[in-house]
């Protein structure tokens, strides 16, 4: 690439002449015209220092040294690489600054950073006095991401063509989604059940316990037994756990349409569906989860019953473009807040919830995630941080060990399934944290334990397929939501190594999607939302929590 060349005048500013023709200078004129330019000189000089020959380069000799390799790169696409260059102000006595009003960080008095330290991350100029512009000293990362960029092997180009097709794929297959949701005439209510919880009303909310199955030992089959990693085929002779999770995805799924093509039939059809599973008069559900998982002969619900609601961050997810829609009912949002804030009293003080939080497993996990997400729909941000910060030591700490395994989920019978159920939480409170100042991501407890440890210790089981696992694990190892883990630890950590685990578990989910083995989806949202929003605060997540769950 050429270096910005100098602007040249129209050729009118000059006259062709033949040497002979020109007009011989006297000797006074000779001798003016050559003390002027000796005074523009020393003007010239005595404003901006030395001349640019006389500039040395800011570049500590390593830094040279691997500037000079990178511009001699033989494939790179563009040879040279324009300097930025700054005028060195000249030194200007200013008032002192309060710390408070201080846009830069302050480096403290006796800090080992040197001050060649500190200009090599802000980017600063090396200046001597009021000289010539110096050389920007080139910090490290730049360096190494356009020699990264240069050796990449698709073209700019490329990757936006890539871009256009896998994002124009993603939004057919949401909206193909999205039209059965619009079409289904079907209606979601606790109240659409053949058989009523043990309070004998209809509008309490009952799912039974999926691992409980008939008592052998007694007449009547009650109380129901445990077996785990077994699913008794009775839940679904119980709809409120399938119509709720199902009103959610669609929700969520139409909301999501309506972002990406403004047909605000989705929006409309969402309002519906909201309004009739929380407030409709005839179809609402009581704000509380007390016979959730029930076993059967027993009175009260399971703790692991809290379970069943805490998809509905995706509720929440879609209301924020829901609500951007001009024909959105205006009184929607607030009576949900306050149905929500009924369901939160419940949360925080009903005996099963509280034994659900307490839990040092997904179920524990998968409780923060809930109670963090109606926190931040109802605007109790503080409450939201402080679920947060207290994970660090509740979730990370106790569920995963120094090796990265995670105990707890690894005594399952379906200890794969477990162990990424429980990392797909971790990684969604991780990116809350993010939005609100708690850096869950690069966390370390007192043994090692972090979140990025638990995705290594399954890599190699990965890309061997499961072989290996150290436990009993029915149900094989469906590697689906594993690879979204994985996708999303990429572009946290930049982990070469899941790339290449990546590259071989990819094609082996597409294919079993193409051979109608698992739902076909699209994790290209997911990805660039990841990619833009992960670790900075703001973002939010909407589209990001695509990956997860």
């Amino acid at each position: 690439m050429r270096p910005h060349s100098s602007p040249v005048l129209p050729s009118h500013s000059f006259k062709d002449k033949p040497m002979g023709g020109l007009r011989r200078l006297t000797l006074r004129k000779a001798i003016l015209a050559t003390g002027g330019l000796l005074f523009v000189y020393i003007v010239l000089s005595t404003a901006f220092g030395p001349g640019i020959n006389e500039v040395k380069l800011a570049h500590p000799p390593e830094e040279k040294k691997l500037h000079n390799n990178l511009s001699k790169e033989p494939d790179a696409q563009e040879q040279d690489i324009p300097k930025i260059q700054l005028k060195q102000p000249p030194a200007i006595q200013l008032d002192p600054v309060d710390d408070k009003q201080h846009p830069w960080p302050k480096v403290e008095s006796g800090s080992d950073a040197s001050d060649s330290d500190v200009d090599k991350k802000v980017g600063s100029v090396q200046g001597e006095g009021d000289g010539e512009p110096e050389e920007m000293v080139e910090d490290i990362a730049l360096i190494n991401a356009i020699k990264a960029r240069k050796a990449s092997p698709i073209t700019y180009t490329q990757m936006l063509s890539a871009t256009r097709r896998e994002r124009d794929y993603a939004i057919a297959l949401l909206v193909r989604e999205a039209d059965l949701a619009l079409r289904s005439t079907d209606v979601y209510s606790v109240t659409n059940k053949n058989q009523t919880a043990p309070s004998g009303n209809i509008h309490d909310y009952l799912s039974l316990s999926k691992y409980y199955w008939p008592n052998k030992n007694t007449p009547d089959g009650l109380p129901y037994t445990r077996i785990d990693g077994h699913v008794n085929p009775e839940i679904e002779t119980v709809r409120d756990y399938r119509l709720l999770r199902t009103m959610i995805r669609e929700v969520h799924v139409m909301g999501m349409a309506y972002h990406f093509t403004g047909n605000k039939d989705y929006a409309t059809k969402c309002a519906m569906r909201l309004r009739e599973w929380f407030l409709d008069e005839a179809t609402y559900m009581n704000p509380n989860i007390n016979f959730g998982s029930l076993r059967k002969g027993e009175d009260l619900g399971a703790r692991t019953g809290v379970l069943d609601m805490f998809t509905i961050f995706r509720v929440f997810d879609a209301l924020h473009y829901l609500k951007q829609e001009p024909s959105w009912p205006q009184d929607l949002v607030p009576q949900l807040q306050d149905w929500f804030t009924r369901y939160l009293h419940w949360l925080e003080t009903s005996k099963l919830a509280k034994v659900e939080r307490e839990s040092n497993n997904n179920h524990g996990t998968y409780y923060d995630v809930q109670i963090i997400a109606i926190y931040l729909f109802l605007g109790r941000t503080e409450d939201a941080k402080q679920v947060a910060l207290k994970a660090l030591h509740l979730r990370i700490d106790p569920q995963i060990s120094a090796k990265g395994e995670q105990p707890e989920e690894m005594e399952r019978k379906t200890s794969w399934y477990y162990s990424v159920f429980n990392l797909q939480a971790l990684m969604t409170l991780a990116r809350w944290g993010d939005d609100l100042g708690v850096d869950m991501w690069n966390y370390e407890g007192p043994k090692g334990q972090s979140i990025k440890k638990a995705i290594d210790f399954m890599l190699p089981f990965a890309s061997r397929g499961g072989e290996g696992w150290p436990v009993e694990n029915l149900k094989g190892f469906d590697m689906t939501d594993y690879l979204k883990c994985l996708q999303i630890a990429w572009y946290i950590y930049g982990d070469d190594k899941y790339l290449d685990t990546i590259a071989y578990l990819g094609p082996r989910v597409q294919q079993d999607m193409d051979d109608g083995k698992i739902k076909t989806i699209s994790t290209f949202m997911c990805d660039i939302s990841t990619l833009l929003e992960a670790t900075a605060r703001g973002g939010q997540g909407f589209i990001w929590h695509w990956c997860l769950t």
